[in-house]
């Protein structure tokens, strides 16, 4: 499995105090397509949103979102970067 990162645009921008309003379009695809959601983080100004998932390949995101009738500006897979203890965050 591998860690994939959506980018999603909001225009106009989403009231971040609600959640995310693709949370409840995508959630009933996710089994489908053998994705599970990680995490989210929405813009403080609720025009942007990175969301987090665990996939066999970016292609059954892509195909989560795209069921689900929801629009996206980037699907792509990720490596996780860690710093050392001791080392500044980059």
């Amino acid at each position: 499995m591998a860690v994939i990162i959506v980018e999603e645009r909001f225009d106009p921008p989403i009231d971040t105090t609600q959640g995310s309003p693709v949370a409840d379009a995508v959630s009933p695809c996710l089994g489908v397509y053998e994705v599970e959601w990680l995490s989210s983080y929405i813009a403080s100004d609720g025009s942007r949103c990175v969301c987090v998932y665990q996939a066999k390949d970016a292609e059954s995101v892509r195909k989560v979102y795209r069921t689900a009738g929801v629009p996206f500006e980037n699907v792509w897979a990720a490596s996780p970067l860690h710093h050392s203890a001791g080392d500044a965050p980059a």
